[in-house]
């Protein structure tokens, strides 16, 4: 399922940075996806530690000190997204049940809105199958994007809908069809140039192929319905 991401750039030294990385930052070969990076990989963005405050107290008395935690602060044309906090699985994506795997849909594309954000793929290959083809190809598109201080803006995953039949396929696993779009994104040169943006995508039926063991989904594969 994923979305290839287009080449052109018209800039000299887009095309040196990210000669040689693949831009597709889809999950299949097929058409009208979600967009993709120009190209290149961030480490994730910088975490600002907690910082400790000294509090007055009365004589006599022990202070508390008082820990200011990080906040989020999303990615603008100033700079990449700070504090990205990491998405929360709910308990019901990890149950074997109808509403579980359309649950577990959902967060499959929380995870995938986090790697575009962060260009960290943790999340989302913790939850996917080592041989998930489309997996693979949306880390070779997003992962490059966010090195070398180039950083995004926008494109989150957008589920209007999910919903499965839960039945067994001949292979074993289960499928939910998915209604998703992704926001509109811009892509960010180390020195703070728009490189480039891409407007909303409309939505699109994907189909997120998974199987339950040991007590938790793991996606196979994520494609466009109907791909060939």
């Amino acid at each position: 399922m994923m979305y290839p991401v287009s080449a052109r750039h018209g800039n000299g030294r887009l095309a040196a940075a990210v000669a040689g990385t693949a831009i597709i930052l889809v999950l299949t070969s097929c058409t009208g996806a979600p967009n993709t990076p120009p190209s290149s990989s961030a480490t994730a963005p910088a975490t600002t530690s907690g910082t400790v405050t000294s509090v007055s107290t009365a004589p006599g008395t022990t202070a508390s000190p008082t820990v200011a935690l990080p906040v989020y602060k999303p990615a603008d044309a100033s700079g990449p997204a700070q504090n990205v906090p990491l998405p929360v699985k709910p308990p019901l994506a990890d149950e074997f049940s109808k509403a579980g795997i359309e649950a577990f849909a959902r967060y499959w594309y929380d995870t995938l809105s986090y790697a575009f954000e962060t260009g960290e793929m943790s999340p989302l290959e913790s939850i996917s199958d080592p041989g998930c083809i489309p997996c693979a190809r949306t880390k070779a598109g997003v992962v490059p994007w966010h090195q070398e201080g180039r950083w995004t803006v926008g494109g989150q995953m957008i589920v209007d809908g999910t919903q499965s039949s839960f039945e067994r396929t001949p292979e074993g696993f289960f499928q939910a069809v998915t209604s998703v779009k992704q926001a509109s994104i811009s892509y960010f040169d180390a020195d703070g140039m728009l490189i480039e943006k891409k407007p909303p995508t409309a939505a699109i039926a994907d189909i997120v192929v998974a199987g339950h063991r040991d007590g938790h989904w793991t996606a196979m594969t994520v494609e466009h319905l109907g791909a060939n």
